[in-house]
């Protein structure tokens, strides 16, 4: 008896991959690289750094925006200071206020820092494997306090947006430095949104060590 070895479907190769300790890579991906001079948001200034510097790139494949749909994308945060404080992302909102966020850490070490709207700030660790979810309506910023890359992936809403004036506006009100190796966070007080004036150090501190 003859028999049809042929597949009754095709099978076909993804065209995406994303390696562990690698960036996304495949068909219809989005690139953003951000340089030194790119940057208006860290504390400090460094005249001596070379203004063509890369601080981090990011790497999107993006669906349609619609109920449902998703985005995966990479984000590469190298090492590195501005002065004393360490290289950090812009940090932005979603402008969907219902959408979630998860961020797998792949490679390196950091901190993922939250801001609420009320201008609370508080942090989580970043170390490989580590997973972390970021709650709809607050912002988040990336911070590589080692010595090599910070790699991590992202899953979030396709319709999630991002939401860099709001931050721009009422600015992160923690900063992270390397104080002779170790690392140090320092809570501007001044920059707190107006309406907190009920926010105090004490209660700031609170969030950082919980």
């Amino acid at each position: 008896m003859e028999t049809n070895r042929k597949p009754p479907i095709s099978v076909t190769k993804s065209q995406l991959t994303h390696h562990w300790q690698d960036r996304l890579k495949g068909n219809n991906v989005s690139e953003k690289v951000v340089r030194y001079k790119d940057t208006d948001y860290f504390r400090r200034k460094d005249p001596n750094l070379d203004p063509e510097t890369v601080i981090y790139e990011r790497y999107v494949k993006e669906s349609t925006p619609g109920e449902g749909h998703l985005n995966w994308g990479h984000i590469t945060l190298y090492p590195g200071q501005v002065d004393d404080q360490y290289f950090c992302t812009k940090g932005h909102y979603h402008e969907n206020p219902d959408a979630e966020e998860y961020l797998l850490c792949m490679q390196g070490e950091g901190l993922v820092m939250f801001l609420s709207r009320e201008g609370e700030c508080w942090c989580e660790e970043l170390e490989e494997g580590s997973l972390h979810k970021i709650p709809a309506g607050i912002a988040r910023r990336l911070i590589n306090i080692g010595d090599k890359p910070l790699m991590l992936s992202q899953c979030l809403p396709a319709n999630a947006g991002y939401d860099f004036v709001s931050v721009e506006n009422n600015p992160f009100t923690c900063h992270v430095y390397d104080d002779n190796g170790e690392m140090a966070i320092e809570v501007d007080i001044d920059e707190r949104p107006e309406g907190t004036d009920d926010l105090r150090e004490e209660d700031i501190i609170e969030f950082l060590k919980s």
